[in-house]
Parts: structure tokens; sequence; C-alpha cells
């Protein structure tokens, strides 16, 4: 177990949506946080216990330059591509690419460096093809679906090496895998999900409001906020290594979700479901028993609360109402 308190924590990716959400909450628990970013999006915070710095994780040196002083790190670093660029050759090396090597990096860092402890969050993505209900334990059981191909094997890999480091190290990992995170700070943009992409739409107002796919696709959805406190807690309560699914435990089809996000607009549009477009996998579900029965912690905020919480952050941050 480890005490999390006055503690100096690196999250990579911090501009990210998990990133952005978890220095405003490290922040708010006391720590000091040295927040990296990458890319061109910005982290628009002034706190004294805040330092911001750019660095490529691409570069070893540079992970054990940050790492420098560090007693915790939250590894979030992304680089993330939409579902149509993994079918190029080209697009998918760069994907593996700029995943991989920062996240090997900066878990051999980590080690080099004796921190205290690495938290990574990990997805359902790696799970295989199925409609069942799946358990932690049943992460490498057969492949996962062509869709996740990819992410799916890159998170697969990350945690076996994960796993490695935990038997020769001191350092303290704590795994999570998710299900599709969505909130504040999400992208709002061409590049982003399933969430994003209707909550731009149904602010645009159209009286026709598509769907892509058939609606039916099932999925749980899992709030950021809870995203960061699960992790958080497995790092303070859990077993070295070992996974838990973050989720709320509860589905929602892509119909149900749209119906949700037009109300926070207050309109009444007619929804078309446009089968010619790029679909989800049909069913994803994840069991939350393990870590409900071992650590005693469960998701709070439920799909209705989320996207009313993530609809009202947009308004008042994106398009400014």
């Amino acid at each position: 177990m480890i005490n999390l308190k006055n503690k100096t924590i690196l999250i990579t990716g911090a501009a990210g949506i998990v990133g952005q959400t978890a220095v405003r909450e490290c922040l708010n628990r006391g720590h000091f946080v040295r927040a990296l970013i990458f890319n061109s999006r910005k982290l628009d915070i002034k706190n004294n216990n805040l330092e911001i710095v750019k660095s490529d994780l691409e570069i070893y040196e540079n992970c054990l330059e940050v790492l420098s002083g560090i007693d915790i790190c939250l590894h979030f670093a992304a680089y993330i591509k939409v579902a149509k660029g993994q079918t190029d050759a080209a697009n998918f090396s760069s994907l593996v690419r700029k995943n991989i090597i920062p996240t090997i990096n900066i878990l051999s860092a980590a080690v080099e460096k004796n921190i205290q402890a690495l938290g990574f969050i990990g997805s359902s993505t790696m799970y295989p093809d199925t409609s069942e209900v799946v358990t932690e334990d049943q992460a490498f059981d057969s492949k996962p679906h062509t869709v996740y191909s990819g992410v799916g094997n890159m998170k697969r890999y990350c945690e076996n090496v994960i796993q490695y480091y935990g038997e020769i190290s001191k350092v303290k990992f704590g795994v999570i895998r998710t299900t599709a995170i969505y909130g504040p700070f999400d992208s709002f943009n061409e590049n982003g999900h399933v969430i994003p992409q209707l909550i731009m739409r149904a602010s645009r107002k159209p009286d026709i409001f598509d769907v892509w796919g058939n609606g039916k696709q099932i999925r749980d959805f899992v709030y950021v906020q809870d995203v960061i406190d699960g992790l958080l807690h497995v790092l303070e309560n859990g077993k070295s290594c070992r996974p838990y699914n973050i989720a709320t435990g509860n589905d929602v089809t892509v119909e149900e979700l749209a119906k949700l996000v037009i109300k926070e607009f207050d309109y009444s549009p007619e929804i078309k479901f446009d089968h010619s477009k790029p679909s989800m996998i049909p069913i994803r579900r994840v069991s939350v028993d393990r870590i409900r029965e071992e650590l005693g912690w469960d998701a709070e905020i439920d799909i209705a609360t989320g996207i009313k919480k993530t609809c009202d952050w947009y308004k008042k941050n994106i398009i400014k109402i």
C-alpha cells in the first residue's frame, strides 16, 4: 500500500482529457505536479504547485530527465488516430511507434530512477471478441476484435512489459483497464470519438440528426473523473501489476446515448441511422466485480449525469453559451 499524500507527481499527456483531469485532481489533493505536454494542446492552469514542461518521450534521456525527483508517474501520453487511419500501413506504423516507444521508455526510466509507483491506463480494446461480460483474467484468451487489433495488442504488449518490470523492480505499478472514456477536455474535433461527435452535432441543432451505424451498439462509457479516482485508488490500495477494470457496470446503446445528448440541447430532431458509415463493434461489456470486491471502489457518475456534465462544460468552454 502506498500513502498518496504530499507527493511529487509526473503526469504525461497532461493536455489530454485524462491528463487535464488528473492534473486538477492531484493539485486539489495537495500534490506537486510536473505536467508534461508534447503537442499543440495547452494546459491553462496556474498554480504554485504546478510545473509545466514540454518533452519528447521517444527520446529515452528525456524520460530520465522528466522523472528526476518524481515520486509517482501517471502515464497518459498517447498518440491517437481515428479508425480510418488504422487501415493505412503508414499511419498504422506511426500509431504503433508513437505509442509503444514512449511507453516503454517511461516504464524503463521509472525503473532506472526507482520511483515509488507508476499508474498505467489499459483499455477494454485488448479483450477478446465476445458479447459476454469479460473479466480481467480473460484478457489474453484470444485475439482482440479486428477493429481493435492495433490498439488492443499494443496495450497487451505494454502490460506484459509492466508485469516483467514488476517482477524485477521495487516500483509499484497500478494498472487499470477502462471502457470508453468521456468528459470535459475531450477532443471536440474531427478526431473525437462517439460522444464528442454527438455533442458537436447536437450543438448545431440539425433537423436531421445523423447517427453512424444502426444505433444498437452496446457500450459502457466511463466518466473521466471516475477514471482518475479509480486509478489513484488502485495505486494506493491495489496489488502491484494486478489489472482492474474501470467502468460503470451499466450498458447503454448508441441510440440511447444520442437521445441523452440531444436532450441537453433542448430540441427534437429526426434521428437518422446511417448504415453506410463505419460503426463500432456490436457489444462490449466488462466486469467490475474485482475492483468492487477487492478494493471497495465503484464509479460514481452514471451516463445521464456524465452527459449533462460534459454538455454543460462544452457549452461554457467551447461554444461559450
